[in-house]
């Protein structure tokens, strides 16, 4: 497969997957805003968004203040917003556009008809519309594009560069998530299970935007709590978007791909070192640094899969 088919195949995916990653947090956000003691703390929980997506200051110059709303236009609806759910579909869009040829119709046909029911949408037509109504039908238009993915690409090249677009995609969305999460969270002791008020509703939120908190609630039986927060989504396998499950399923594409890829060692690297460690380590190194050092580990990653079968420079 030429290089620039499977750099397009795999930011279509990585797209697609942020756009999901993005609605989820936000849909969650007017839920938690929704509650009594976390409305006090809204802000805080709108600050998320702006934070993980690193257009804060870009928001802050065209919106001032930051509320509810503010931030829902300008990550869903905002053109000049680089990664507002608009733009990357649009993005995503034109990626599949390129490799048309290498999709099947269900797959194209999933991705052009979502961004043509958006194209014209302005934040005013959604909030007429429903914004929870939309944010529902935008996660499951999601699924339906995975679902396609899986269940009409032939088991080829196409298909494994998209995967490893999601896998990759989804490693650095938790990442961001937690490393914002763990970076702001108090850990005083109160009767909500060793959190503050404000960071136990935080903390619903980072749950149900990764979709974790019926796999917290198997696996701990307990109240919310940092530490097993941070071990559900960081050591746990069998948990879908634990950084040790996105790194797994990145080594089994590479390894179809290509197993003597100059990145395979960066990423047996990655893997060995979360198969190893334990939470009591990671804790006395800093939940904060080790986020920050995993981050930049799958950047280089990202980079390096890019280089070694995509001829980016």
């Amino acid at each position: 497969m030429l290089g620039r088919a499977a750099d397009n195949l795999y930011w279509m995916a990585r797209n697609m997957e942020r756009i999901e990653n993005m609605i989820r947090l936000i849909r969650t956000g007017r839920t938690a805003n929704m509650l009594s003691e976390a409305g006090k703390q809204g802000d805080n929980i709108w600050e998320m968004p702006l934070e993980i997506s690193g257009q804060k200051e870009l928001f802050l110059k065209d919106y001032g203040e930051i509320s509810g709303g503010r931030v829902c236009a300008f990550m869903l609806s905002d053109m000049n917003n680089p990664v507002s759910v608009k733009k990357l579909l649009s993005n995503a869009r034109e990626n599949a556009r390129a490799t048309r040829h290498f999709l099947t119709s269900d797959v194209w046909e999933c991705i052009n008809r979502t961004w043509l029911a958006v194209k014209e949408l302005t934040y005013s037509d959604i909030k007429k519309q429903s914004v929870d109504d939309h944010l529902d039908w935008m996660v499951d238009r999601s699924y339906m594009f995975k679902g396609m993915l899986s269940g009409s690409m032939r088991r080829g090249e196409g298909l494994q560069f998209s995967n490893l677009g999601l896998c990759v995609e989804r490693a650095d969305h938790t990442a961001r998530l937690l490393m914002v999460h763990f970076s702001n969270a108090e850990k005083n002791t109160t009767q909500m299970g060793g959190l503050q008020v404000r960071d136990y509703y935080r903390s619903m939120v980072i749950l149900n935007a990764l979709n974790a908190y019926k796999a917290y609630r198997e696996t701990f039986h307990s109240s919310i709590e940092l530490d097993k927060i941070a071990e559900l989504m960081i050591l746990h396998k069998e948990v879908p978007r634990s950084l040790r499950a996105c790194v797994d399923e990145i080594a089994d594409v590479l390894r179809a791909l290509n197993p003597t890829a100059s990145v395979m060692k960066e990423v047996y690297d990655l893997q060995y070192r979360l198969e190893t460690v334990q939470i009591a380590q990671l804790r006395r190194v800093g939940l904060d640094h080790f986020l920050v050092d995993f981050s930049k580990h799958m950047d280089e990653i990202s980079l390096n899969i890019q280089h070694d079968f995509m001829m980016v420079q």
